[in-house]
């Protein structure tokens, strides 16, 4: 092994020998076998190198021969210890801030969204979030791919979605479905998009087509986009003659045509309520597979709990010889419930879900007229169902271009 190498291991110590009688010294020490080298002469005296185990040897005799020797450097491991000993504490803390680095670096903390113009940031990242994607989220709990394929799934709107993770942070990039406008500028009539009873009509161009109080149905023409006109007699020497016919115009129809409309809507509620809460007791089990057995390391055999939810989350790796692996179980315990709903309450619940089940059909900001309420269950049913019609007044005019032969 390199000398150096070994002195570096033994710790060196630089020292200055001060005095008259420097030749007798080296000598002495030589003449005992140790170690001495980078001997050079200063103004103050002379200065060399030893290892650490013949300082005693090379004090003493300093010592004996009335000079003085004075340590100028330390080097070497051994000297290394003790500083590093020294600053436990430091080099702990700079362990543990790498540490949690490290972790903190292993979390997304920042979201943003780009290229977004028509669908909101919150609902981008409400549905990011349902598929794992959200601020404190571990990188390994979720798969970008499967992110960006379940957003495409629940967002038509969508057509493209991009998830860049970088460090800390991810971005969502986003392309928005380019829609046809249905926007007609030529000849048109105004059609009842569904049936009703008319009850008002403001026609501003084309050619009125029903009357107050008639009923309609779904593609009747109401505003005609087609204009018939009378021809005009001419009166020439007291005669009456009949003058040029006018030929029919085509326009684009335009006009409000409100009528009286019904909306209907179901809703069912369970007489018997079954509502399940977690007890907050869990257990956890970690199994592991080779090709020959499967085994637990960890937690017992059986759960303990009569209703449980299970997660879990596996790896496993093929050889040779076949697939070893390890599955981590995590079971949480649960009640279910049971409370049983009266009459009058399953009324309430049931006509409210036929209403929002209606809601869901209407256009927002309607002016409700009246509200029947039925329900079509018999008594002794578990379910109680429950059918709603409301009667509005709308608008129920829509522009459809004019076929021209």
């Amino acid at each position: 092994m390199d000398n150096k190498v070994i002195n570096q291991m033994h710790g060196i110590i630089t020292v200055r020998l001060s005095g008259t009688n420097y030749e007798k010294v080296i000598n002495m020490a030589l003449m005992r076998g140790i170690y001495i080298w980078n001997i050079t002469r200063q103004n103050e005296g002379l200065e060399f190198k030893i290892r650490r185990s013949a300082y005693e040897a090379v004090a003493n005799i300093a010592a004996d021969n009335g000079m003085q020797m004075e340590i100028i450097r330390l080097q070497g491991i051994p000297f290394w210890k003790k500083v590093i000993k020294g600053r436990s504490g430091l080099l702990s803390g700079a362990l543990l801030f790498i540490l949690a680095i490290y972790l903190m670096s292993s979390f997304i903390w920042f979201i943003d969204v780009e290229n977004n113009l028509k669908v909101d940031n919150s609902t981008i990242m409400v549905t990011a979030a349902k598929h794992g994607l959200y601020t404190g989220a571990g990188k390994w709990s979720f798969s970008r791919r499967e992110v960006e394929k379940a957003m495409l799934v629940d967002l038509n709107q969508l057509s493209y979605v991009k998830v860049d993770i970088r460090g800390v942070k991810a971005t969502i990039e986003v392309v928005e479905k380019i829609l046809p406008g249905d926007e007609i500028t030529g000849p048109c009539h105004i059609v009842a998009a569904k049936d009703g009873v008319v009850e008002e009509i403001l026609l501003l161009e084309g050619q009125k087509n029903v009357e107050e109080g008639e009923t309609v149905t779904k593609g009747d023409i109401l505003i005609s986009g087609i204009k018939f006109y009378q021809s005009e007699n001419i009166i020439q020497g007291g005669d009456e003659t009949e003058g040029e016919e006018i030929p029919p115009e085509t326009v684009r129809a335009r006009g409000i045509v409100r009528a009286r409309v019904w909306y209907e809507g179901y809703g069912e509620c369970n007489r018997v309520s079954k509502k399940t809460i977690y007890t907050g007791r869990q257990n956890r089990q970690i199994m592991i597979k080779s090709p020959w057995k499967d085994f637990i390391v960890y937690g017992d055999k059986e759960t303990g709990f009569q209703q449980f939810d299970q997660k879990l989350k596996s790896k496993e790796f093929k050889s040779p010889w076949g697939a070893f692996g390890w599955t981590n179980v995590i079971n949480k315990e649960k009640n279910t419930i049971v409370t049983q709903i009266s009459e009058n309450e399953a009324v309430r619940i049931a006509r409210e879900k036929a209403v929002e089940n209606i809601r869901n059909k209407m256009i927002p900001d309607q002016h409700r007229q009246d509200l029947k309420n039925e329900v079509i269950s018999s008594p002794s049913d578990p379910i109680l169902r429950c059918r709603v019609s409301i009667e509005v007044i709308e608008d129920i005019g829509r522009a459809e271009p004019i076929n021209e032969q």
